[in-house]
């Protein structure tokens, strides 16, 4: 069970939340929500003491492996650095033995750090332990453990910790390392060399201690052990009752995939820079680490300042949960790497992106650090490689985005078998890769969001416009004719409502490759006027002129779905037709995907039932395009419908919600969408946490409640604060500037850090201002 409120002093008021229960069955939560990183690596926070069904991940972003041909690329879980085994008067330390009282296990979010304290009582004896933990935002390849362990009654005790690297760490059973050497330097410095199978890529793990009695440091020799695929050493020592011994543990993650080794990332470059970065931690010690360590993240709550005065304190720290977790995961270091939907908090999804970092994680990084941002994209651009490998494996041109992305030149990375079919027994085939193909024009969106926000022209000309175009050139070749109706069709997708499968004419991917195709079509022209060297550059790449024919004699006649004599817009060609059940039992459950426990997904197919959002998304993304009463009728008639089995979902519908006057539903929904990590539920989190609901989090509040948007180009703010919402502030860059926004219930204030002119538009009213800004409304 979480608890929200266990502080321990003002100043750390909603920046803490503890699990105050331990639970053998319900590892999961805690390991997930509680992880630490820095965006360079992730590490799920398993107790130091190991426990069956316990996943210890160390997981390094951008270090892909393939287990064998039969399998896709992942994230390979490295080398475990976290277990201590802890040895009282001959008994292994374990909390489903003996007494335990006093237990907590907490996130500190403002310092990125965890602290585990607990009682044991066993044998007679009570011993007080406190565990810490870091992951470094200051040095990204280091990680800091400390233990502390004091006898408080019973007597003196024998105590024994052994620690090391395992190498014995797999991703669910796959190993993706080759046995590498493992090295002991001056009976303190640990070293475990690992290589991976098929990319070949090198980890170099080191790991030091230090023992303290009482504050002074022992001179205790350490017993070594090598052994497959492991490094050890442990130190035994009589510990009177009342004194605390204080374990340090200090490692170091070093790959040759890492960025400061471009140009010589051999094994030796890489160990010796590793052995020297040890060496520096071991010298000055957890503490002075640490203090670096706060330092650098004070940074990034300045830089991420959002302040909310709510009558529900448990907002306050969903949202703070929710920027911690979008910045761990993200590789703010790397522009080639992407942010995988489960972050870097578990194995789930294989550390694979999706369109949710360009859908529901890009807009944070607009409008709060546009250099972060770009970065996600030039990884994008990167990926043109595979998108245009995977085009041509289709029969198509240009470039067709994977549906999942590891490696930017991975191409398609997505597995095909999925979970049972309850009826036939089988597993179910993931057709997301072969046809969910809407993921192409919203990472043409996104780029489009990213220059209008910005103003980012050196962006478009060295990547952007090449996406625009090269995708375009897709939509055109996917593009299908249909002679009895004389138009283009896009037949046989999967679009987001993921039950519904081999559809035609999903309305989101419809329009969304209409605007993709219309958006190259005016960048051809607006290129070729302003930068006719660059447009040649890319009319000899990508034959410009050809394409653009293609694109004026097909885009007028795409067809898109329009509302019936009801207003309704149908998600596709026959979901209007399929039949109407009862969903109210799922729509209340404990637990997503529980309409699976009667049905399979070819009878959910044939219901009038959604995953998610889909043409909620389509009134998101591209919302000027549709009357108000059209966006309504269709809100009214897809929520009942959608049982939100997505974590993407519910904050779409909160945001629309509160665009349509319906602020208690938003605000519900907000809630919904915090608690699918953060919330009750133990097991919601097992595989890792949701990215893009955490993405989604911060999109309710600054682009639902404070109603920002990016509309043609121009900045839109319609706040509506919900009822339990006092006051609001957020950072939001604009065109180059830092805007400071403050909202009350009736009355707005901006704040621009530049002396440039600011244009927006408040609830309907055009106006502009320098520097200040103050209007009620």
């Amino acid at each position: 069970m979480l608890s929200y409120d266990n502080i321990r002093s003002d100043d750390l008021r909603n920046w803490i939340f503890s699990e105050v229960e331990f639970h053998p069955l319900a590892l999961g939560k805690a390991e997930a929500v509680m992880s630490l990183g820095n965006g360079y690596m992730g590490l799920r926070s398993a107790s130091e003491e190991p426990y069956i069904g316990e996943k210890r991940n160390l997981l390094v972003n951008g270090t892909f492996n393939k287990f064998d041909e039969f399998e896709v690329s992942e994230l390979p879980n490295a080398a475990d650095l976290t277990r201590l085994d802890i040895v009282i008067d001959g008994t292994r330390l374990s909390l489903e033995r003996g007494t335990v009282t006093d237990y907590e296990r907490s996130l500190n979010l403002r310092d990125a750090e965890l602290v585990r304290s607990f009682v044991w009582e066993y044998g007679g004896k009570k011993i007080r332990f406190r565990f810490r933990r870091f992951v470094s935002l200051d040095r990204l390849h280091q990680i800091g453990l400390l233990a502390e362990i004091t006898p408080l009654e019973g007597g003196d005790v024998s105590l024994v910790v052994r620690s090391g690297i395992d190498g014995q760490a797999t991703n669910s059973g796959s190993q993706h390392f080759h046995e590498g050497e493992k090295r002991i330097y001056d009976k303190t410095y640990l070293e475990l060399i690992q290589t991976t199978t098929e990319s070949k890529v090198d980890f170099v793990l080191g790991a030091a201690h230090h023992v303290k009695i009482n504050g002074e440091k022992t001179d205790l020799a350490p017993k070594m052990d090598i052994d497959r695929r492991r490094v050890a050493v442990s130190y035994s020592v009589k510990l009177e009752e009342g004194s605390t011994l204080a374990f340090e543990k200090l490692a170091t993650v070093f790959t040759s995939r890492d960025r400061e080794f471009d140009g010589d990332s051999s094994l030796d470059r890489v160990r010796q820079t590793a052995l020297e970065e040890l060496r520096s931690m071991h010298s000055a010690g957890y503490d002075a680490l640490f203090e670096k360590h706060c330092a650098a993240w004070a940074k990034v709550w300045q830089q991420y300042d959002i302040s909310l005065k709510s009558a529900h304190s448990f907002d306050v720290l969903a949202i703070r949960f929710a920027i911690y977790h979008l910045v761990i995961m993200t590789p703010a270091h790397d522009h080639r790497m992407g942010i995988g939907a489960k972050g870097l908090s578990g194995e789930g999804y294989k550390g694979h992106s999706f369109w949710d970092t360009e859908i529901f994680i890009l807009p944070f990084y607009i409008y709060s650090n546009p250099v972060v941002a770009r970065a996600l994209l030039e990884y994008r651009y990167l990926g043109l490689e595979g998108a245009r490998a995977k085009a041509k494996e289709n029969g198509y041109s240009g470039a067709m985005y994977p549906w999942e992305a590891g490696w930017p030149s991975d191409g398609e990375v997505t597995p095909v078998w999925g979970q049972v079919d309850i009826v036939t027994g089988e597993q179910t085939k993931i057709w997301s890769g072969f046809i969910e193909q809407h993921i192409t024009s919203d990472i043409t969106y996104a780029v489009w969001h990213y220059y209008k926000a910005t103003g980012d022209q050196d962006f478009m000309n060295r990547f952007g416009y090449e996406i625009i175009f090269d995708t375009a050139r897709f939509w055109a070749s996917r593009l299908e004719w249909n002679e009895a109706k004389g138009r283009y069709e896009i037949n046989e997708v999967v679009g987001p409502d993921e039950y519904k499968e081999h559809v035609d004419n999903n309305a989101f991917t419809n329009y969304m490759a209409h605007f993709n195709i219309q958006l190259a079509m005016e960048y051809y022209e607006t290129l070729r006027e302003r930068e006719p060297r660059l447009f040649e550059e890319l009319n000899r790449k990508l034959s410009l002129e050809q394409a653009m024919a293609e694109w004026i004699a097909k885009a007028k006649l795409i067809y898109l779905p329009e509302p019936n004599e009801s207003g309704i817009i149908p998600q596709d060609d026959t979901y209007l037709q399929k039949k109407v059940i009862d969903l109210s039992p799922y729509k209340a459950q404990s637990k997503v995907g529980s309409i699976f426990d009667d049905y399979n997904l070819d009878q959910v197919g044939a219901m009038q039932v959604s995953k998610q959002a889909d043409i909620m998304m389509l009134f998101f993304l591209l919302e000027d395009r549709f009357a108000p009463e059209i966006k309504r009728a269709n809100y009214d008639y897809y929520e009942d419908k959608t049982l939100h089995d997505s974590s993407l979902s519910m904050s779409t519908h909160s945001i629309l919600a509160n665009d349509f006057g319906d602020g208690e539903l938003a605000y519900k929904l907000f809630r919904r969408a915090t608690e699918i990590d953060l919330g009750p539920y133990m097991h919601s989190s097992d595989a890792g946490i949701h990215s893009a609901s955490l993405g989604g989090i911060w999109e309710c509040v600054v682009l639902g409640f404070a109603g920002v948007r990016m509309l043609g180009g121009e900045l839109h703010l319609n706040p509506s604060l919900p009822d339990a919402w006092e006051e609001l502030s957020f950072p939001l860059y604009w065109q180059g500037q830092r805007l400071k926004v403050e909202l009350e219930r009736h009355l707005l204030r901006i704040e621009a850090d530049g002396e440039a002119e600011v244009s927006l538009t408040v609830h309907g009213r055009e106006m502009k201002f320098t520097k200040q800004l103050q209007i009620s409304y």
